[in-house]
């Protein structure tokens, strides 16, 4: 039986897929769990969304009509590159305040994260003032911003939890790479070598604690950003990108290769 999802929480789904081969101007039928899916990414009848056929090409269609059964649907246009990461990226961030923190699911959805952690920490906004800073509404920003940028996937998005919560989770542990941004250490060295799950951890304004600082070293590489201070959520805006540009979609050509079949991607 599937857990019940806090009020603060989303789980993330994957890329939106047909068993067909799809054709530009040439209509296909969806089903009931494919229009649900497209509800949870808020798109409505005669709007865009990104879906991908059994050839592994991405489209663009427009969902023209659905109901409780399912839905029609129109691929309009043919992507050139994968909208997708080619990395699974874990944000945690500490919970900022209200703007700042919609500002941060906001823009690691459309920069390709695959999870946010909200983490409680001691310069965070802490555990009773997640309503004030409205979490609730979290999960609505990452849909929009998804829709907006054209991901096939939705990112997860967790419930707020301690560091020490974290650290203890399969999501840290199982990482390849495991980051934390700090200007009081030195950076260590970052091994170039292939990296498939990457962890990035951002502390509040003023950074993670002394003692939280403790709780990381041996277990996640500390990683500067240059010699200017960074406000948080300008902090998440420039790590991410590193991290594709390091390990991910940056370092690479994303486009997709033709196969002269009618859907024209292989």
């Amino acid at each position: 039986m599937n857990r019940k999802l806090s009020q603060f929480e989303a789980a993330g789904d994957e890329p939106l897929a047909v068993p067909l081969r799809l054709t530009l101007e040439k209509p296909f039928r969806l089903d009931r769990g494919l229009v649900q899916r497209l509800r949870r990414r808020e798109v409505n009848a005669k709007e865009a969304f990104t879906i991908r056929d059994t050839s592994g090409g991405y489209f663009r269609a427009s969902l023209k009509e659905y109901d409780a059964r399912g839905g029609v649907a129109l691929p309009y246009e043919r992507m050139v590159r994968s909208p997708e990461s080619s990395i699974d990226i874990t944000l945690a961030c500490a919970v900022l305040a209200r703007q700042r923190m919609q500002f941060v699911m906001q823009k690691a959805t459309e920069l390709g994260v695959s999870r946010i952690v909200p983490l409680l920490t001691e310069h965070s906004v802490p555990a009773q003032g997640l309503a004030q800073v409205q979490a609730h509404a979290w999960a609505g920003h990452i849909a929009r911003a998804a829709k907006q940028c054209r991901r096939a996937s939705l990112t997860e998005l967790q419930s707020p939890r301690s560091l020490d919560s974290f650290l203890g989770s399969n999501d840290f542990s199982a990482a390849d790479r495991c980051l934390f941004l700090d200007d009081r250490s030195t950076s260590a060295p970052l091994a170039t070598k292939a990296a498939r799950r990457i962890v990035l951890l951002v502390g509040p304004e003023g950074g993670f604690s002394d003692a939280e600082r403790a709780k990381l070293a041996g277990r996640a590489s500390p990683w500067i950003l240059g010699g200017r201070i960074l406000r948080a959520e300008t902090a998440v805006v420039a790590g991410l990108p590193a991290v594709q540009l390091k390990w991910g979609a940056f370092t690479q050509d994303t486009r997709l290769v033709s196969d002269q079949h009618s859907s024209g991607i292989g």
